[in-house]
């Protein structure tokens, strides 16, 4: 695609920090395209830095539980109680792992007892595993089961005990049954120093750098760091059948009826121009991803960029306030990357 200028134009605008990789794949090709603004030149080539995928992370981890599954290390129908005994609490043996990764186990997108206070910049760095059982050795959000909530605490939960069951880090997880076999060698949760080399900084919507974020325990949730090369390699996988972990793939694509709605591990499902596609989002403090499929016509976009979707900092937004009070404009127009991913797959599907 060569007009990818006019689909960007708008989102591009005033970020003077921005690096904006942008895969397009169809049947055999993978086309990359680098836009942008950034001052400070980047040691690796577009295709090969290194971006913070946030929630794209959750695609990986039910994966990862479909391979646990074939190998009969587990059942995504087991309890959460069954691998958690820190208490007698009803409601775990209850919630199952399959409820986990189709956010429908009634567990809070956040939990009760992580304070932001403590490093707001760096929400989830000081949140250990004993502060995520002690959560869980009282919780009850049983009358919430079945029905839909988006939480990092409930995909975090299946990440820690998919590591306790296999006796693995997760990134091992990741090695051996994910990024090993479709050579996305550029994809991890802890990234060594060669990696980190290319990992690119973020920012707020307001231009403001960011540290980068440390998920600890929820790494399951949100810890993944890829580049374009890996997450277009990913989309490629998604898209045929011929490598080790299709299986597993292909399972995460199948419609879940859970109650009477119906769900995927993981993945949000969506028509455009009357044709089904698949798709995740990510987003950190510094950082937004997308990733969408349309298996019909057997293409993909990623779009990965270094900043966020709002503003992590109340100053930024008290600001943005009172200036769009006098002035009727944002100060810091908020563009989110979704619609900017959803354009261009629809552009790549009436062609």
């Amino acid at each position: 695609m060569r007009d990818l200028q006019g689909f960007v134009s708008d989102y591009i605008k005033g970020k003077k920090h921005l690096h904006l990789e942008i895969g397009v794949i169809t049947k055999g090709d993978v086309e990359y395209h680098s836009l942008g603004n950034p001052k400070k030149k980047s040691v690796a080539a577009p295709e090969h830095r290194l971006f913070e995928i946030g929630s794209v992370t959750k695609l990986f981890t039910s994966i990862l539980l479909l391979e646990l599954e074939r190998e009969q290390q587990l059942s995504a129908d087991d309890t959460v109680g069954k691998y958690i005994h820190n208490g007698k609490n009803d409601y775990l043996n209850k919630v199952t792992l399959k409820s986990l990764a189709t956010h429908t186990s009634g567990l809070p997108g956040v939990a009760t007892n992580l304070s932001s206070k403590k490093n707001r910049y760096n929400p989830y760095s000081n949140y250990t595993e004993d502060d995520l059982l002690a959560f869980l050795s009282d919780a009850d959000f049983t009358d919430q089961m079945g029905s839909f909530e988006y939480s990092n605490t409930g995909v975090g939960l299946l990440g820690y005990i998919l590591c306790k069951v296999s006796g693995s880090t997760y990134d091992d997880l990741l090695r051996k049954y994910i990024t090993g076999p479709l050579n996305m060698t550029e994809t991890a949760a802890m990234l060594n120093a060669e990696q980190n080399g290319r990992f690119v900084d973020g920012h707020t919507s307001t231009g403001k750098k960011m540290p980068h974020w440390d998920t600890g325990v929820h790494e399951g949730a949100g810890a993944i760091k890829s580049s374009l090369h890996d997450m277009c390699l990913f989309v490629q996988a998604n898209l045929n059948e011929d490598h080790p972990p299709a299986s597993a793939i292909q399972q995460s694509h199948m419609p879940i009826m859970i109650g009477d709605s119906t769900h995927h591990y993981a993945w949000f499902s969506d028509n455009i121009s009357d044709q089904n596609i698949l798709w995740h989002n990510g987003g950190t403090f510094g950082f937004s991803s997308y990733l969408a499929i349309n298996k019909e016509q057997s293409i993909g976009v990623v779009l990965l960029s270094n900043y966020c979707f709002g503003s992590a900092s109340i100053v930024d937004e008290y600001l943005d306030t009172i200036f769009k009070f006098i002035t009727k404009k944002d100060l810091y127009p908020l563009m989110p990357l979704d619609p900017v991913g959803n354009e261009i797959l629809e552009a790549m599907m009436q062609r």
